[in-house]
């Protein structure tokens, strides 16, 4: 299995920015709550989630504030993600066209096991004035000169210290410090523990995700935590996250960087939003190498077929008759399915639902019911609905397709997570 992705990243912009001291008395927090909250503060500090007050008053763009804006999610900087991202008055580009070509690299794996200190952080002295980031931006057309000092200016380290350039103003707290720093030595979540290797000089740049992976684990880990909000990987899916990312999972993950800010955002979560650590799982280093093999090996590709109203009919598979599924596609893309099947007592069993197409595929949420009476006595309102879990189906032809069946947590324990590979039973009039 070839373990070699593709990527670019969920982004945002700064120098390995992170840290101010303030005076803090609270006993600092036990190291796995410490390096959870370190990784918040390295996505962005002003945060309430990652202990942060809001924005200081001399810089009005976080991203000139952020660790992960010019060190990049996976903290290689110009050398990784980060290498094709231009700078803009709205985010800063660690060293790309920039007359400090400084690479940013705080990743300490690879070989270069070295520890990152609070000193390194807070760059008392030495690091710029939090109005020197995106205030020092002038546009190239402009004045050619100061375009080209603002460039370096803007991608200086801010001095986080109570001493320094920004004495007086929103610096990190204590807590902040020391957790983004035990954070970032934290070997658990090096970016190397996840990839074997990251080459730059592709495009997009390549992650080579550690061989330890198991993609059937991660597709538990995806369809348990994930899929709620954001739907069938391949899908742009409108659902409780607000439809992010935009194109569907896949999609996302097939641009320059995206590999290191998904395990990153997909394991520490993203401050002050729905998305914490708690909701996602809390998962593990192993968790994430699972699920990305698995996002992986649903590569994106386009389908050459799509479907259409044609597909409507009986379907099944010929080694498993006396089962199977009724798909009605309606000319709106609306799509109906009733898988008839069992239950473990060998009991008649029907599992319903309804989807939307996309191109050569479509998700169905199912439900089973009860509480109906033959008859003249039948009374909808009497019928309880209770929701079963998922059907994905993928077809590549008019008359081949293939049915992956997912029970929800509170039918997994009886029923299995099966795939079957479907096939007409019924010949439609045309199917173009």
């Amino acid at each position: 299995m070839d373990t070699r992705i593709k990527s670019t990243l969920w982004a945002i912009s700064i120098p390995f920015l992170c840290i101010g001291l303030v005076s803090n008395t609270q006993a600092k927090p036990e190291p796995e709550a410490c390096i959870a909250l370190g990784a918040l503060v390295y996505d962005n500090w002003t945060t309430t989630d990652a202990g942060g007050s809001g924005m200081p008053a001399g810089e009005s763009v976080v991203d000139y504030l952020r660790c992960k804006s010019c060190h990049g999610w996976d903290r290689l900087g110009l050398f990784g993600g980060y290498v094709r991202r231009t700078r803009t008055a709205e985010r800063p580009n660690a060293g790309l066209g920039d007359t400090d070509t400084t690479p940013r690299i705080i990743a300490p794996g690879l070989g270069n096991f070295y520890h990152i200190s609070t000193a390194g952080v807070l760059h008392e002295g030495t690091g710029r004035a939090f109005e020197d980031g995106s205030g020092s931006w002038v546009e190239l057309s402009v004045d050619p000169v100061a375009h080209s000092t603002g460039f370096t200016l803007g991608n200086q380290h801010p001095d986080f210290s109570t001493t320094g350039a920004n004495a007086g103003d929103i610096v990190l707290t204590q807590d902040q410090l020391d957790c983004v720093v035990d954070f970032v030595n934290f070997g658990d979540a090096d970016p190397h523990f996840y990839f074997l290797d990251i080459e730059q000089e592709h495009d997009p740049v390549l992650y080579t995700i550690n061989a330890a992976a198991n993609s059937a684990a991660g597709k538990v880990f995806y369809d348990g935590n994930c899929r709620a909000c954001h739907g069938d990987p391949a899908v742009d899916f409108q659902g409780a996250n607000g439809g992010k990312p935009a194109g569907g999972m896949l999609a996302y993950l097939a641009q320059d960087g995206k590999y290191s800010e998904f395990v990153h955002k997909a394991r520490w979560g993203i401050p002050d939003t729905i998305m914490t650590r708690a909701t996602i799982g809390t998962p593990t280093s192993q968790d994430m190498l699972d699920v990305m093999l698995y996002l992986q090996e649903q590569e994106f590709v386009v389908p050459d077929f799509d479907v259409t109203s044609g597909i409507s009919g009986t379907w099944y598979d010929p080694e498993r008759s006396g089962e199977g599924f009724m798909i009605d596609v309606a000319k709106d893309g609306i799509v109906a399915v009733s898988f008839y099947t069992f239950d473990m007592e060998g009991r008649q069993m029907w599992i319903i639902g309804a989807g939307t197409v996309n191109g050569n595929v479509f998700v169905i949420d199912f439900e089973v019911t009860d509480g109906g009476i033959y008859g003249s006595a039948f009374d909808p309102l009497l019928v309880n609905h209770y929701p079963w879990g998922t059907g994905k189906f993928t077809f590549t032809s008019c008359d081949a397709g293939k049915a992956e069946i997912t029970p929800n947590a509170n039918y997994s324990g009886v029923f299995e997570t099966q795939t079957i590979d479907i096939s007409r039973l019924t010949l439609p009039e045309s199917c173009n």
